[in-house]
Formats: C-alpha cells, structure tokens, sequence
C-alpha cells in the first residue's frame, strides 16, 4: 500500500477520506492447521532472466537472520514451495526494495514476464515479445496477461497486484539492513496473483477471460492502476469484477493469525457479496468482510471502484512489519498464503463462470451492521493481545470492544450515525494499534 498515513480520526460527516483497515498504499487518496486446497496455486520455479540494465541474476540468497519460530513446513510441499520461491525471488536484496524507474525494477519486470509467459498469453499480442506483456506509463510499467475463457472472451475478470515497493526508503533503514524488501507488501499478493492464473490455466477453462495484473508504482499513489483505467487493455465496461491482493500471507498480531479480511464486496451488490462469501467457505480461515471505505482507498481496487468495477480487496491490513526493513521473507506465513489463495481462487472462478453477475452499487452504505459484527468478531480476537499495546490504546481497545457488543446487541434496526461513528473511530485506533511496535512474524499454529 502507498505511502502516507492518515493522521486524522474518522468522524460521520468525513467517512470517504477515512482510514479503517487498510494495507498497503499510503498516499491519503486514496489482515489451526490450514488444509491445501486442491484447486491448484502451484508455482514453478524458475530460474530469472537478465537484463542489460538489471542485476546478471534475480536469484534468492539465504534469508537473514530471524528470530521468528523455524519454518516446519514439509519441504517437498510444491504448492508451498512455489509461493516461497516467487517470494523469495522478488523479495531478495538483489532486488533493492522493487522502487519504480530503477534497474531492480526491471529485473522484476523480466522474472515476472517468464512467469506471466508459462502459463498465459500477452495481453497484446501484436506488439510481439516482452512488449506484449508491458503497459508502459510515465512512472513505470504494469504487466498483464490474459486467460482466455472459453465462451464469453470478451467478458473479463482481473485479478490483480501490485509488485513496485519502496527501494530503500522506509522505516528503521540503517548501514546494516537498507533494503526494504516488501516481502508481504506486496510480493505475496504477486505470488497469489499468479498461483491463481497458473491454477485456471491448466483447467478447466474459464467460461470467462482473466486477466492477471501486476501493477507497478502502487506505492506512489496507485499510478499504475490509475495509468490503466486511463488506457485501459481490455474493456472496462465489459470488465465484469475485480479482485486485488495487497498484503498477504502475514497477521496484525498473535491472537489474529487465523483472520484475515475482505474489502468491498458490497460494491457488486448483493451477487458479489453473496460469491465471496461462498468463497471464504473454501478456506480454513476466518475471512472477515468488511465494507469499502474500511480499505481507505490505500490500493489498487480504489481505482477499480471509482471506474463503476465491482471489486473485492483481500488483505492483512497494517501489522507491525508494514513499510519497514523488516517486511522481508522471515516474516511470511506460507500456510496462511494457501488459505488465502483458496478463497481468492474460488471467488475468481465464480466470476469467471457465473450467470448471477456484480451489478456495481454506487449506493451502498459507507458502513452498515454487518461491518460492526465482523469487527466485533476480530477485535473479541485480539483481546489477549491488548497487552502489547501503549496504555492509552489498551483502555481504548477495551472501551471499543465494549461499546461494539453494545451496538452488535442492539441490532441492525438501531444501527445509525452514533454507531457509525463509534464503529469507524474505534477501527482507526485499533488498527493504529496493531501498526505499532515491534517487527515480528505470527505463524499459525
């Protein structure tokens, strides 16, 4: 996610420039033992290409030193294992932190087109090559491919991701560690992005185009996204759903390692809503749905929604790691990635098949009900950690989690602008409290 934090509270009569639970980008404009699906999500490993301008390899080195438990996943697990070598890949030093306009970027660029090319065609095939896959805009170069569907070609779902990173501008850069890897922001979300073309490419097919988007300069302001929609490569107004990855495969703290979250599916109308939360049945996690304006507009499928696309973001919000030198590999929850992608894959094949199409809902409610239940849900969580907060977070963790069974108690016909505004403003502190101390890694158990 971009850059900037906010550093206003919520209140009801500024709902649209709030921060609630967003990831990743930052520029104001703008989340028990899992089970491997067997939908697919394998990712092969290869070998990354060079470049005259980029590093002779992209190769992964040896991770850094961690503190975080020891990685008991079986090491012949190739679904695992093709999530770690993605990660590892565009996460490694030799990339510098992904910055846009840099030699390490195209680096990325080149790995991720040799990915992109095993399993999907370019997204403009007449310009032949590499070329194919590239969008080029002022700040940087998005890369898209496309799975055609079998019946409805030119109808498209667009599972996207960003893969651009802060280079060497973060928190806690020092002489010993100046690379802001961005190891769960966002190549994690890359990694799912392209587990789920691989899964749809090798069948069934979809009824459905689907388009795998790896945007670039998220960090600066969702510009790639943005340069997108502004010369958009399939049509938008035959652009049936999108659904965006932005911090994956991580947790806001130890009680939450089972939880994750969903932005936005409101914005399909009842259809979406109702096909992601069929789809978070395929995983063993607790997947939260959470209203649009709980994602602060902070990545990519802000764009989307401001186009008319209904658009679903899935993510692991602001934990303690975000946009700091120890957002690197030590920390990803490779089985928590899994569920995830099972629950992201599932949405996307609905999409790609259904007849019950999103209809976009410029109407829906900023907040409702059903947000004050999720959150109640997560925060009830997280209550053993309240301790790791500052004292005055504490008291107001505690004081939310009281005033949100009170509105969950109440109801939905007493839902209204008081509890609007407790909902919104105790959101903004718990997340504020969960970015904040030490970098660790949560594993689920």
């Amino acid at each position: 996610m971009n850059r900037v934090r906010p550093l206003v509270l919520l209140c009801v009569v500024s709902l649209v420039a709030s921060l609630v639970v967003a990831g990743c980008s930052d520029d104001g404009s703008s989340s028990g033992q899992p089970t491997t699906p067997t939908t697919g999500g394998q990712v092969s490993s290869t070998d990354a290409p060079t470049t005259s301008a980029a590093p002779d390899t992209v190769a992964p080195t040896t991770a850094p030193p961690t503190t975080a438990p020891p990685d008991t996943t079986p090491p012949d697990d190739p679904v695992i294992a093709g999530y770690r070598e993605v990660v590892e890949t565009l996460a490694d030093d030799t990339l510098d932190g992904r910055d846009n306009l840099t030699d390490a970027s195209l680096a990325a660029q080149a790995y991720l087109i040799e990915q992109l090319r095993e399993f999907a065609q370019p997204i403009d095939p007449a310009a032949g090559g590499d070329a194919g896959y590239r969008q080029e805009f002022a700040q940087g170069v998005n890369l898209l491919a496309v799975i055609p569907g079998a019946e409805l070609p030119d109808e498209y779902v667009i599972v996207g991701a960003h893969y651009d990173h802060l280079g060497n501008v973060c928190e806690n850069v020092s002489a010993s560690d100046r690379i802001c890897n961005g190891a769960v922001d966002n190549a994690t979300g890359v990694a799912a992005a392209l587990a789920i073309g691989r899964s749809l490419a090798a069948g069934p097919q979809p009824r459905r185009s689907v388009v795998i988007a790896l945007w670039d300069a998220e960090e600066d302001g969702l510009l790639g996204s943005a340069a997108y929609l502004d010369a958009p490569l399939v049509p938008v107004a035959q652009t049936v759903g999108y659904v965006n990855f932005d911090i994956q495969g991580t947790s806001m703290s130890p009680a939450l390692t089972n939880i994750t979250v969903m932005v936005g599916a409101e914005t399909g109308g009842q259809n979406l809503l109702a096909a992601a939360l069929a789809a978070s049945q395929a995983s063993s996690l607790d997947t939260m749905p959470l209203s649009l304006l709980f994602g602060q507009g902070r990545s990519d499928h802000a764009n989307f929604t401001a186009a008319g696309v209904p658009s679903v973001f899935f993510t692991d919000a602001t934990p303690p790691c975000y946009h700091t030198v120890g957002d690197d590999i030590s920390i990803v929850d490779y089985p928590k990635l899994v569920q995830q992608v099972a629950t992201a894959e599932a949405l996307t094949r609905d999409l790609a098949s259904t007849d019950a199409l999103p209809v976009f809902d410029a109407a829906a409610p900023p907040a409702s009900y059903d947000d004050a239940v999720s959150m109640l849900h997560v925060v009830s969580a997280a209550e053993p950690d309240f301790p790791r907060f500052s004292n005055a977070d504490q008291a107001g963790a505690a004081k939310f989690l009281a005033d949100l069974q009170g509105i969950v108690d109440a109801g939905p016909a007493a839902f209204g602008g008081d509890a609007i505004g407790i909902l919104l403003n105790g959101s903004l502190l718990m997340v504020n409290a969960w970015a904040t101390g030490p970098c660790e890694a949560f594993f689920m158990e």
